[in-house]
């Protein structure tokens, strides 16, 4: 007979026979349906029930079988989450999000970094979908073709993509407006006075890279001036990388004196190349992130920044899937959120 809850009793170190849930039912002095919910953390139980059976679970060394109550239903209760760099902490923002969301319905996140590899990220869909996860969330590495994602709709597993999408493919998307945001902090250099600034890009990152810097082209056209005078760099999202950017765009335009980023890590190693020159960042050169990591205010100087509100975003990735769980006949839906420029002191207007 299969059961999905298993007792162990070792008695002068010999396992007894395996009951029933209908013996640990008796044990409790409950019915065996009350046990049951207990092992389903039903809310339907009163606490002081729940405690009862808790108690005479630990007291005789109960052990759940989530595995076969897992085959009868249907579902794992696990979602997988892919990211491509969890050394990022819009990532660990963007995770606490969905788990605020997934936790209450009792689900657990299963997080899979590719590193920007399309073979570990291909290596990864396959072993969650042999896990037969309830769902996936996924920010797809550069490159990613649509057809990566096909055995997920084949098995009807419902998926959702954040941050970064995979243009005209099916699948519900949550992320940013990545044009209006790198437009705005263009624009908020331009208001201050700088008629000479920059954009550091993502060398990893080429289709947000492309919407980010369209929109710094059109914040730069918006005034007057022309986006194809403005230097442009790419480079790796680590702090060495992006201090050479900095220091290889003011080498070759001394003139410039803001620049606008990629993201906070790019500003932050952006930052560090303006000291190695023997200048001031937010004196000498503006400078303006993208994301507003927790490390954006503590940043010397504060870091003026796009708010991205990583959270928020993975809160409504989350709300996407477990809605997609519900109704797998819902149409294609995509949300996106405003960046909020956050003013502080990595900014001001130009000396010259």
């Amino acid at each position: 007979m299969t059961v999905s809850c298993l007792l162990f009793r070792t008695i002068r170190n010999e396992t007894a026979l395996v009951t029933t849930l209908k013996d640990v039912a008796r044990i409790a002095g409950v019915s065996r349906a009350t046990v049951s919910l207990v092992c389903r953390d039903s809310p339907l139980v009163a606490k002081k029930t729940r405690e009862k059976v808790e108690q005479a679970m630990q007291t005789a060394g109960y052990v759940y079988n989530r595995s076969a109550a897992n085959l009868r239903s249907s579902q794992t209760n696990t979602i997988g989450l892919i990211i491509p760099d969890i050394s990022n902490p819009v990532y660990a923002d963007l995770l606490a999000g969905i788990e605020e969301v997934l936790d209450p319905l009792g689900k657990v996140v299963f997080v899979a970094d590719t590193n920007e590899s399309l073979e570990r990220q291909a290596h990864f869909l396959q072993r969650l979908l042999e896990m037969r996860v309830d769902g996936l969330i996924i920010s797809t590495v550069s490159g990613t073709p649509a057809s990566a994602l096909s055995p997920y709709v084949r098995e009807n597993i419902p998926l959702v993509q954040t941050l970064r999408k995979i243009d005209d493919a099916p699948f519900d998307y949550s992320g940013i407006n990545n044009r209006q945001g790198a437009r705005q902090a263009a624009d908020y250099l331009l208001q201050i006075g700088h008629r000479d600034i920059a954009f550091i890009g993502s060398l990893i990152s080429p289709s947000v890279n492309n919407e980010r810097y369209q929109g710094f082209c059109e914040a730069v056209a918006e005034r007057g001036l022309a986006p194809a005078s403005m230097p442009t760099i790419t480079c790796r999202h680590a702090y060495g990388a992006a201090a050479q950017a900095a220091k290889n765009i003011l080498a070759d335009k001394p003139a410039t004196t803001g620049i606008v980023c990629f993201n906070d890590i790019i500003a932050f190693g952006a930052t560090l190349g303006i000291y190695e020159l023997g200048l001031s960042p937010g004196q000498d050169i503006s400078i303006v992130g993208f994301d507003d990591i927790e490390a954006a205010r503590n940043w010397r100087p504060p870091l003026t920044t796009m708010s991205i509100e990583a959270r928020l975003l993975g809160r409504q990735a989350a709300t996407l899937l477990a809605q997609r769980m519900e109704k797998a006949d819902l149409p294609p839906r995509q949300q996106y959120s405003k960046a909020v420029l956050q003013i502080r002191e990595s900014c001001a207007p130009p000396k010259r």
